[in-house]
């Protein structure tokens, strides 16, 4: 067995032995207290960025909720309930407040039903009679003009470029597109002009409120077509006729009766005749 020597020279220059041990050293040398602040740091940074992803399902939820109560705010105040009275029929309805309306043929009520106890408001095309409760607002809007009412009975009449009011009890406010306004009391119909002028005027005191109601329906100096124009809503039929605004007609007629025997009635005082064409059309000649 051969013995072998480790021998170490340290007769080298000692700045080699200094120089070799300083390139050991750590190029890390940061203090204890250094360390500490940069790992905290670190946990920190985490901690704030699982902070920030858990954030945002609750970002989404809150998004969700408010467009959902949007929605339904939007559906609440849109949401429109249209009640329409064809020709040849009258319809009976009971508003939100208990107030009661009776629509006339061809005529459409509307209004929003979940907002009906802020607004309280009505649009109406054609013509109906009202029995509004006493509340602190009520409007009927139409095409010319506004009616405001508390707690009264009254009739409007709104059809084409004719806007016309009769009050039978308590007041009514009529307001005309031009902002014209008129208090009604009982007794006394509002029409509103062309122009936006109010017409002020008293009906005869044998007036019945509900005549129409009641299928009694009464004209004072009218333009026969218009007249005719009634009959065909209530009987839902179509008259043809040549005849001009000069014809003007005083009288009533009742759509209990037939329609034979309301034109032979209406026809009388102008000489005029009729012929059936069918069921549904007839024309005056």
């Amino acid at each position: 067995m051969n013995d072998k020597n480790l021998h170490i020279d340290n007769s080298g220059n000692p700045g080699e032995e200094e120089k070799f041990f300083g390139m050991s050293e750590p190029a890390y040398n940061k203090t204890k207290d250094e360390v500490l602040n940069n790992i905290f740091n670190e946990v920190e940074s985490e901690n704030q960025a699982f902070k920030t992803r858990r954030s945002y399902p609750l970002l989404y939820s809150a998004a969700a909720v408010i467009l959902v109560l949007i929605s339904v705010s939007l559906i609440m105040r849109f949401y429109t309930i249209n009640i329409n009275s064809p020709r040849g029929e009258h319809m009976a309805y009971t508003l939100p407040d208990n107030s009661n309306v009776i629509l006339n043929a061809e005529s459409q009520l509307s209004f929003h039903p979940y907002w009906w106890f802020l607004t309280r408001e009505v649009k109406l095309e054609g013509e109906a009679f009202f029995e509004v409760t006493k509340v602190e607002k009520f409007d009927v809007k139409s095409y010319m003009g506004t009616t405001s009412v508390l707690g009264t009975s009254f009739n409007v009449f709104a059809r084409s470029n004719v806007y016309k009011v009769d009050c039978f009890t308590g007041k009514v406010k009529i307001k005309s597109n031009t902002r014209e306004e008129l208090i009604l009391t009982p007794s006394y119909s509002a029409e509103v002009q062309d122009d936006g002028s109010i017409k002020l005027s008293k009906f005869s005191e044998n007036k019945n409120e509900k005549d129409w109601v009641n299928n009694m329906f009464n004209f004072n100096a009218v333009p026969f077509k218009k007249v005719l124009a009634e009959v065909e809503r209530q009987f839902n039929i179509k008259i043809e006729t040549d005849i001009t605004d000069e014809f003007i007609y005083t009288g009533n007629f009742s759509a209990n009766r037939s329609i034979d025997e309301t034109l032979n009635l209406l026809c009388k005082p102008f000489g005029l005749e009729y012929e059936k064409i069918n069921n549904k059309v007839y024309r005056l000649k």
